[in-house]
C-alpha cells in the first residue's frame, strides 16, 4: 500500500508540473495581455507549490516506510520537497519583486527577472526528471 501511495504522490506531482507547463502557462500567456497573465500566474504559483509540498510530503513519508523504497528514493523525495519549498518561499517572491521592478520602470525586459525565471524553469525541469526517474524505478 505504501508503495502505491509513493508512486501515486510522485505521479500526481509530475502530472501537475507537466499540466502547468504545457497547458496552463501557454494558455494564460496566449490569451491574456502580458501584465494580466503575469498577475494571474502570480496568484496560481502559491497554490501550485503548496500542492507540490503536499504531494512530496506524502511521497517522502511513504518512502521512509515502503518496503521496496531504497534510501536514495527517500533522499530524492526530500530533496524535491526542499526544492519546492525554496521555490515557493524564496524564489517566487524574488521573481515577483524583479517583475514588479521591471514593470515600475516600464521595461519589457529585465536581466534579473530573466535570471530568476530561468532558475525557476530549471528547478521545475529537474524535478520533472527526478519524478520520471522515480516512477521508472518504482514501477519495476
Amino acid at each position: 500500500m505504501l508503495n502505491t501511495l509513493l508512486l501515486t504522490a510522485v505521479g500526481v506531482w509530475l502530472g501537475a508540473m507537466v499540466f502547468f507547463a504545457s497547458v496552463v502557462a501557454p494558455t494564460v500567456f496566449g490569451t491574456l495581455e502580458p501584465q494580466l497573465a503575469g498577475h494571474m500566474i502570480r496568484r496560481v504559483f502559491p497554490r501550485y507549490y503548496l500542492f507540490g509540498l503536499i504531494c512530496l510530503s506524502v511521497a517522502s513519508l511513504a518512502s521512509v516506510f515502503a518496503r521496496s523504497a531504497s534510501p536514495w528514493i527517500t533522499v530524492a523525495c526530500v530533496v524535491m520537497l526542499g526544492a519546492t519549498w525554496y521555490a515557493r518561499q524564496v524564489l517566487i517572491p524574488q521573481v515577483n519583486a524583479a517583475r514588479d521592478a521591471m514593470l515600475a520602470q516600464n521595461e519589457s525586459h529585465s536581466p534579473e527577472f530573466d535570471r530568476l525565471h530561468k532558475r525557476s524553469v530549471q528547478l521545475n525541469t529537474a524535478e520533472m526528471a527526478v519524478c520520471l526517474l522515480l516512477l521508472y524505478t518504482l514501477a519495476e
